[in-house]
């Protein structure tokens, strides 16, 4: 039975070696025959293929040392021995046999690949360099790769040159587009990057997003005047675009055209194919806006009537903050209520709604509300205390009563919490007629307070 378990680990090693390097020449080993060396020699490879895969990479390249002192010419048993001393992070060892495998067949794919990810491994950036021209032929994502390796020596003109040839062969790529704005951001050429957009927009001026991206460039370089002309010529090549009043909000706000910075404003906000996160800025920059020239509030208000006929979006949050923080609750409970449909599992947001039910002496709604929450969040004291508080408006005392003394529980190093749950249970037991209690939980908060 042991030998039967011992030859099924062998084959089990054997496909997990052969499935895994297919295109290793593996014809070369020598095949058993009446020679003895050969008969050993099999049988050290292939006790060093199990142990490999049983991952005792030790005993593994004790086996291939085995297998070397028999015949060195074979350059799967270095490619084996610098894939186990990898595996045991002994990289000088590894990089020697896998060059020594390279050196014996130098048309191998898998040893030079092999020789190149070790490189990367050390962060040797330099020899990855080298090590992966040669694999250059088989993938454009290696000519990627070497880009983001010319990157790492800082050598910014061979990793442009190096996307240059990728877009030109293979189109326009966002991961590409990603990767040279890092090389003109770490370069500080920012006359390249003006230069490469303003390239990319004369081929292609009916895509929107090299407009923005010209825009961007000339705003965080400060150049206002190109900046906004970009804006200008966008409008004139998309006039229907509303993704352009992104950027001529901005302008009209700096050189104080308010009309037409709401106008944009209104825009983009209720837009249905700007982005929600951009919305998001520029409804609060909006609402920046407003603060500052409160004569304009009617206009916000259009917007947020507009957008309060929409589907939930981040937007709703940020109009329920803004009423939130101007004490207009009427009208940030609504668009509480749609953020919370928006993101069910908000809890800033199922705090701020069960409080505002309160605030608004809703307390059938808070208490039903709070009640559905706490399902959900059972370990959140506040939902507790605005149930109790509900419930004491209601005249449900005992209820009240009950949710108070659970909510206290979970009550955690929260001092101004924990006084409010004594002061709401001492009004609760005074309406009972119990004035015992409730004197005692008002000296408990006085006492609390005292605490530093």
């Amino acid at each position: 039975m042991k030998k039967i378990q011992h030859s099924l680990v062998v084959v089990c090693a054997l496909i997990l070696f052969f499935g895994a390097h297919s295109q290793i020449e593996t014809d070369t080993i020598p095949s058993a025959s009446d020679n003895s060396s050969h008969v050993k020699f099999q049988e050290h490879f292939y006790e060093a293929l199990k142990h490999k895969a049983l991952e005792n990479y030790p005993k593994a390249i004790e086996e291939l040392l085995l297998c070397i002192e028999i015949d060195a010419s074979e350059s799967a048993i270095f490619f084996e021995l610098g894939t186990n001393y990898f595996k045991e992070s002994k990289f000088e060892k590894a990089a020697f046999n896998f060059k020594k495998a390279i050196a014996l067949n130098d048309t191998n794919f898998w040893y030079k690949e092999s020789l190149y990810h070790l490189y990367v491994e050390q962060a040797r950036h330099e020899d990855a360099i080298a090590a992966l021209k040669p694999l250059l032929s088989r993938s454009s994502d290696y000519r990627q790769d070497l880009a983001n390796l010319y990157i790492n020596v800082g050598n910014y003109n061979e990793a442009l040159n190096v996307l240059d040839t990728l877009d030109a062969n293979l189109g326009i790529s966002s991961v590409r587009d990603k990767i040279r704005a890092e090389v003109y951001t770490l370069s500080g050429d920012e006359d390249k990057r003006i230069a490469h957009l303003n390239t990319r927009l004369l081929e292609s001026p009916e895509t929107p997003s090299n407009f923005l991206n010209l825009i961007v460039a000339y705003s965080n370089m400060n150049k206002k005047q190109e900046a906004f002309e970009t804006a200008q010529a966008f409008l004139l090549q998309h006039p229907k675009s509303h993704l352009v009043h992104v950027a001529l909000y901005k302008f009209y706000l700096d050189s104080e055209d308010f009309d037409k910075a709401i106008e944009s404003m209104k825009i983009v906000t209720t837009s249905t194919v700007v982005e929600p996160s951009i919305k998001v800025k520029v409804l609060n920059d909006f609402m920046q806006f407003v603060a500052e020239f409160p004569e304009y509030q009617s206009a916000l208000i259009e917007v947020s009537n507009a957008v309060s006929q929409k589907a939930p979006t981040r937007s709703d949050l940020e109009l329920a903050n803004y009423y939130y923080t101007k004490k207009d609750y009427q009208k940030a409970i609504p668009y509480y209520q749609k953020a919370l449909e928006f993101d069910p599992n908000n809890f800033s947001v199922i705090k701020n709604l069960a409080l505002l039910y309160l605030e608004t002496t809703q307390f059938d709604l808070a208490s039903s509300f709070t009640n559905q929450q706490i399902d959900f969040f059972p370990s959140q004291p506040v939902l507790y205390l605005v149930n109790g508080t509900a419930n004491r408006q209601l005249n449900k005392l005992e209820l009240a009563m009950d949710y108070l003394m659970m909510g206290l529980d979970y009550v955690i190093d929260n001092k101004e919490l924990q006084c409010d749950f004594y002061r709401e249970l001492s009004t609760t037991y005074r309406l009972q007629g119990n004035i015992k209690e409730s004197e005692a939980f008002t000296n408990k908060a006085i006492e609390l307070e005292k605490t530093p």
